[in-house]
Order: structure tokens, then sequence, then C-alpha cells
């Protein structure tokens, strides 16, 4: 039967052409997300930058560690933290006597904020910390006392120059003593004592430095048996990388997420357009399959002819498919590096596996979606040889009804699962809302075309007889009208379902997170953030009534068998003076000392002691003085006192501080203090419209990761329908030229009926939107003000009008080539 389907599919060609490009432009799409997925998988630091010359760096822990047992078993989940912990005291003074003894040289690394304008880099060091990496001067020389400093390259300050430098002391007025250039990360350096100041003595990490006749894996081994029993990490060769700051690690982890929602939307798409190419292709070989059954084939054979043709053009499909998606893999990762939803140096090396792995997803695409279509053709009767294929009889087979109860079925049950969140972690639900609904409507739009057809009958073309006649040939055709409603629903129905819900929900976080702010001034940090002192010197400023610092972080909470992250922020005296909290229970004015913290409702109880991990991976056992509601803004998110970070940080830098002023009061004391301490003046409402302006664009390419490709896809695929529909109709074409029709009102009655399909389509996804945002709306009763309704116009009326003229140009172009013939011979009346 495999031979069979060979001579069919080349006789068939153009009929199974369709097929073929939707299972090739799956494979490409699919193969260039998997190698974006194992590029981003597979992201780190590389080949160290900044510990280059050392053999060994040791560094405090970075990972958060969840053990469990059961029945026996000990299994243990890892969480590498946004930050790591400082270097013992006893690991640093445990180093020094063995290093001593071997004659080891080591360098003990300090690193804290620091800023000046006009210098790359936004930590400081001590200048040893220079001999880590290769360097070379283009001006001056190395801080020969505690008041200079070096800079890096490229800066058009120059040695002898007195500069303001941002420190997490305050600002330093310190001379420039050199300029060096490095392929490091740019740094301020000064000399040792003053670096170790600024940092507290908190030691970010000691090197140890080649020694001849010593390896790497024995000075390692030293280092390992002096800080046994020492929660530190001995690092060698690529793994020195990880004691380097990593900001882009995270992104990473976005670039994923993003990127497997998006593969599993590809996916989704790529199985119903591959059914719907297939079943045009039954549909339109249906009087030659007639025939086959009247020369003696069974319906076995049938079957096994049409999945043979599916395996056979999957497997010629992947070639082509696979090479369009390694080239077009690089132009993916550029785009996420660029949009910021990944890595900014992600990029995707060619390998065989990946793509040949997508390959294999699309030869079983393929056949799943040929399974519906051969069981379609297997039920075949000789009868058919003598009837037109536009003549089905069934619109709606019992398979199709099955599955579009079901989908319809899912929909309240997901109605109630968005009841039951009730927060922000609705988002997840809504991809499997549109899924469901837009499935339950592409397997039911056959029901649904007449009703439809004639509630749209007065847009398709007036009273003209080409708009009747694209009515009743949409009516009459169910079968070919469904193939053009499908890919439309899908396209514009992801576009409107994603992006309204997701935006609804995001800007009702917004604006709920902004209306907690009662402050009407804020100040913000620059690059080093605001020192104690700025903060000081601000709530001394006069007209101050107050003034609280705040600082983002993370932590890490038990979930189950696994940790999780969650939001934070470490909160100074009187935030709730400073931020409307819904507080049901205990007291934000307790939130003090260093062993306190607010929590969500739904977590811990008021006086409990949770167990968290700070964004360093030190974990912390907190009493809890206050819970407020878990509102669509505070799921999963913290308040921590102000008093802990600075045992977990360099130093307890505020992000940015909520001034209130008493009546009358003046902000020029307030700027001018802010100005002293690096930050700057805002009134809060400007402050947190940028804030949300910035993390909306993020959210919005990350919405345009996911839907980009799928709708690039899907646009392909509407073209390819309505083409492969077209093509189909020659006979009927031919027909009423034959008749009388001439081309242009032919060419009418196909451009109104393609109109007609793209409209219901439209219709359905439209509503598959409205159901999507209905969750989103029950998800949010009773944790918001309400939700804002955010529906984005414009790339919905993209993905819309892009779907319409897409179909339009695809469907007349097969006609315009086929009418230029005689209309006898069109019509297969002659030759």
């Amino acid at each position: 039967m495999i031979a069979l389907a060979a001579r069919t599919a080349r006789a068939r060609a153009g009929t199974l052409a369709g097929p073929f490009i939707a299972l090739a432009l799956g494979t490409a799409l699919l193969s260039a997300v998997v190698l974006n997925i194992i590029a981003s998988a597979t992201y780190g630091p590389g080949q160290p930058h900044w510990f280059t010359r050392p053999a060994v760096v040791v560094a405090g822990a970075d990972s958060v560690r969840v053990t469990t047992v059961s029945d026996g078993d000990r299994e243990t989940e890892a969480m590498r933290t946004q930050a790591a912990r400082a270097v013992p005291p006893a690991a640093a003074a445990r180093l020094a006597a063995r290093m001593q003894v071997l004659g080891v040289p080591l360098v003990t690394d300090y690193a804290s904020p620091a800023h000046a304008a006009g210098a790359p880099g936004a930590t400081v060091h001590p200048w040893a910390a220079a001999g880590l990496h290769r360097y070379s001067f283009a001006a001056g020389g190395p801080p020969a006392a505690a008041g200079q400093v070096v800079l890096t390259a490229p800066t058009r300050l120059r040695p002898g120059q007195r500069i303001t430098v941002q420190t997490a002391a305050g600002p330093r007025q310190l001379t420039v003593s050199g300029v060096i250039r490095t392929s490091a990360a740019p740094a301020l350096y000064t000399a040792g004592p003053l670096a170790a100041q600024l940092a507290s003595h908190r030691i970010a990490a000691i090197a140890l430095l080649p020694r001849p006749g010593t390896s790497p894996a024995g000075l390692a081994r030293q280092a390992e048996a002096a800080t046994r029993g020492l929660d530190v990490r001995v690092l060698t060769g690529r793994d020195r990388a990880a004691a380097e700051p990593d900001p882009d690690a995270d992104l990473a982890v976005v670039a994923i997420a993003v990127l497997g929602t998006a593969a599993g939307l590809a996916a989704f798409m790529a199985l119903f357009v591959v059914s719907g190419t297939f079943a045009q292709s039954v549909t339109a070989r249906r009087r030659e399959l007639g025939l086959l059954r009247a020369a003696g084939a069974t319906p076995a054979q049938l079957r096994r002819l049409i999945l043979g043709e599916a395996l056979l053009i999957g497997t010629l499909a992947t070639l082509p498919g696979g090479l369009l998606g390694a080239l077009a893999a690089g132009a993916l990762s550029r785009w996420i590096a660029r949009s910021g939803v990944g890595p900014p140096g992600l990029a995707t090396h060619q390998a065989l596996w990946p793509v040949a792995a997508a390959a294999g997803a699309c030869v079983l695409i393929g056949l799943l979606g040929a399974l519906a279509p051969a069981r379609r053709a297997g039920r075949i009767g000789p009868a058919e040889a003598l009837r037109e294929a536009a003549a089905s009889r069934r619109a709606m087979p019992v398979t199709r009804w099955i599955i579009g109860l079901l989908a319809l079925g899912g929909v309240p049950a997901l109605l109630a699962a968005f009841a039951a969140v009730h927060s922000a972690d609705g988002a997840a639900l809504l991809l499997p809302m549109a899924i469901v609904a837009i499935l339950a409507l592409v397997m039911l739009a056959p029901l649904l075309v007449r009703p439809l057809a004639a509630l749209l009958a007065p847009l398709a073309g007036g009273g003209s007889a080409a708009g009747l006649l694209a009515r009743h040939s949409a009516v009459a055709g169910v079968r070919r009208t469904a193939a053009v409603i499908a890919p439309v629903v899908l396209t514009a129905g992801f576009a409107g379902a994603l992006l309204a819900g997701n935006s609804t929900l995001y800007r009702t976080q917004q604006v709920t997170a902004a209306s907690r702010v009662s402050a009407p001034v804020t100040v913000t940090a620059g690059p080093a953030g605001l020192s104690g002192a700025a903060v000081a010197g601000i709530r001394s400023a006069p007209g101050v009534a107050g003034a609280v610092p705040v600082a983002a972080t993370t932590v890490y909470v038990r979930s189950s068998d696994s940790p999780e992250e969650w939001s934070a922020q470490y909160a100074g005296p009187g935030i709730g003076q400073v931020l409307r909290l819904p507080v049901v229970a205990g007291r934000l004015a307790d939130l003090t000392g260093t062993n306190t913290v607010a929590v969500p409702a739904g977590t811990w109880r008021l006086g409990q002691v949770a167990q968290l991990w700070l964004a360093d991976s030190a974990p912390v056992r907190l009493r809890v003085v206050a819970v407020y509601a878990s509102d669509v803004d505070l799921g999963e998110t913290a308040l921590l006192p102000w008093g802990l970070q600075a045992g977990h940080a360099a130093a307890p830098l505020a992000s940015s501080v909520y001034v209130r002023m008493r009546p009358g009061a003046r902000l020029a004391g307030v700027r001018a203090a802010a100005a002293a301490g690096g930050g700057q003046v805002e009134p809060t409402r400007q402050y947190l419209a940028a804030l949300s302006t910035q993390q909306q664009r993020l959210n919005d390419a990350a919405l345009a990761t996911i839907l980009g490709l799928a709708l690039l896809y899907s646009w392909i695929a509407i073209g390819n329908s309505a083409a492969m529909g077209t093509a189909a109709r020659r006979r009927e074409l031919g027909a009423l030229r034959l008749i009388g029709a001439t081309r242009r009102q032919v060419l009418a009655m196909l451009g109104w009926e393609t109109w007609l399909g793209t409209a219901i389509g439209l219709l359905l996804a439209a509503a598959a939107t409205a159901v999507t945002l209905a969750g989103v709306r029950i998800c949010l009763a009773g944790i918001s003000a309400g939700p804002v309704l955010v529906i984005p116009w414009r790339p919905i009326g993209l993905a819309a009008g892009g779907a319409l003229a897409i179909a339009e140009l695809a469907g007349l172009a097969p006609a315009i080539w086929a009418l230029r013939r005689r209309p006898a011979g069109l019509g297969g009346l002659a030759g």
C-alpha cells in the first residue's frame, strides 16, 4: 500500500501540495523553536571574564535545596538563586592559613554597588581584583591612596579629575588615578581597605592564583579540605564563571517558558491545519476513491492509502522544513535577545538531533492529522464515483460531534478553574481556555455556517447575483466553508483571546498596584541605588512628613516538594503610611527588626514562623506579623523588614523611597537631598506609569514571540486552505461560465464567498475571545476593584485583516489562472 501511496502521491501532487506545505512549515516552526529552547536551557556565563587568571575561585552558596523522603527514597530539588551568599569569614581565615603554608597567593575580592557619572560600571572592587583578569593602562596608574579610584574605559574622565562616586556609604569625592582597558565587566577600583569598608567587609569571592608545580585540581582539593563543613563552592575551569554575577540568568528561564508555550501552540495549530488540509484532499478526491472502491479496494485499504500518503508526505516535508527551521532559528534568537524576552547573548548552535526531533514530531502530527480523513475515506462507497466531490452528505461525522461536545464541556470546567484561582496566576489558564473554546467552535462550525451566513447575508454582496450565489455556495458546501473558517478562527481566536486576556489581567494588576501607593512623591535611585545616608538626607529634608525606603528582592518558599520563587520587598519603617495594603490580621507597624515578615492570606497564619530562603540562598525563619488579602497584585508576594537586608547584601540600598509631604511644603529640599544621593524626584503617578510601560513592553514582547510564529503559520494555512478549495472547483467554475456567467461575476462570487467564510470565522474568534475574557473577569472577581478591560485593537485587527487579505488573494489566484481556459475545457466537457 505504501507503493500505491507513492504512485498516487505523484499523480495527485497538486492535491497533496497543501498537506506537504503545511507539514514542511510545521517542521520549520518547531525546529526553530526547539533549537532556541535548547540554546536557552544551556545558556550560561560560559568562559569566565572576571576570574580569568585564578586557578581556583571560592564563592558562597547560591542554591536552594528542598529534600523529601518518601518510602525510603530521598529526593532533592534544587533551584539556583539570584545572588550568592558571602564567603564566611571562617572560610577566609582557613584558606589564608592553608595557602600561606603552600605558598599560594590569593586575592580577597570585595564588591559593593558604586556609580559615577561618565564612568562605566556599577560596582567597586579592591585594586588587587584587577589582577584577576588581563588589563592594560590607557592612562595614569593604580590608586596610591585611599582617596583615589581607577576607572574602566571607555570614559572621558582623565587622571587627576575629582569625581563624585555614589557608594553604599553615600557619596564619596575621589580622584581618578588611572583608566584601564579590560575584557572583564566594567567596574571601579579603589585601594583595598576602602573597598572592604564600602562592602561592609562582605567577601564576594576568594581567588587562588596558580603556582608552578600545583595543578588546579590539586589546589581545589586543598581548598575543599580547608573549607570543609562551610557552605561554599570551590570552582575551577569554566565553572569559575559561576562566581561572576549573571544578571541575564533569569531571562533564560523566561525564554524557555515563552518558547515552550510557543511550541505547544504551534503543535496544536499544526495538527489542526494538517488535519484540515488532508480532509480537503480527501474531499477533492472523493470520486477517485469511489472508483477504487468500485474496482475492489476495501475500506481498510483506502485508510492505509491515506495514512501511507501522510507518512510519505510527512517524511518528504521534513528535509526542506528542517533546513528552513535551522535557518530561521538564528533570526528567532536575535529577536528574543533584542526584545528582552531572553538573554542578550542568546545564540543557537546547529545540531541535528533537535531538528530530527521536530521532524519526527511533525511526521507524527501528519499521521494524527490524517486519521480522521483516512476514516472518512474508508467510508466512501463505490457509488461516490458518480457524485460530485462537493456534494458531501455528512458535514458532521460522529468524531467531529464527540470532539466538539467534549471541548464545549471543557469551557465551564475551565471557568470554574478561573474562579478557584482568584489571583494573577489565572494567566496560566488563558491558553488552555483559548484552546478549548477554539476547538469547540471549529469542530461545531458546520452547524453554525447556515445561521451565521443568514446573519451576514445583507453584507455579502448586497442584492447582487454574485452575492446570492456566494451565500448559497457557502451553505451548500459546508465542509469547504468550514475548511476556510478553521484557520481563521485559529488565527484571530488566539490573537484575540491571548492579547485581550493578558492585557486585561496585566492592566488590572498594574492599576490595582498603583492605587495602593498613597505617597504623592517617589525618589527613584540611580544605578547604584540609594544609600542609607541618602535616605536619611531625604527623610530630614524640610517639609518631609515621612520617607520609607523599599527595595525589590526575591524569596523562595517550599511548595510541595520543590522550591518556588516569590517576589518580595524590603520595606522600611512606616510602610503602612505610604501603602494601602488590605491587612486582614496583624499590623504592618510590627514589620521591624530582622525576624519578621508580612505574607498573603492562605499561606501562613498570624504568629506562625515562616521558613524562607532569601535572594542570596540564606535560610531564615521569620515570624508572621501581618497577613494581607491575596489580591491580584499581592499573591505570592512577601514584605520583609528593612533591617534584614543588611546581612544578606553588600549594602542595604533602596531602589526607591516613598515620600509624604506636610501640607503646603515644597519639594526643593527633597530634590536637593535626592540629587546628592544620586536619585531624582518624580510624582508617584508618573513613576508608576513609567514602570508599568516598561513591564508592558516586556509582556508584549513575550506575547509577540508566542503569537507571532503561530500567526505566520496560520496565515499561510489560510492561504493554503483557500487555494485548495478554489482549485478543487474548476468543474463548478466551468459550469457557471457555460450557463453565461462572466469571468468578473465568477470572481466576484468567489470573493464574496471567501469574505463570508472569513467573516464567520472572525465572529467565532470573537466568541472565543469573549469566553476567555469571561474567565478573566471571574478570576478577578473579589480580588480587585474591577477588571480593567483592555482590547488591543491594532494587533487583533492586523491578525484579522491579514487573514481576510490572504484568504481573498489565495482563493482568487487559482480561479484567475483557471478562468483563462475556455469554459468547456474548464468544466471537463471538452479537451
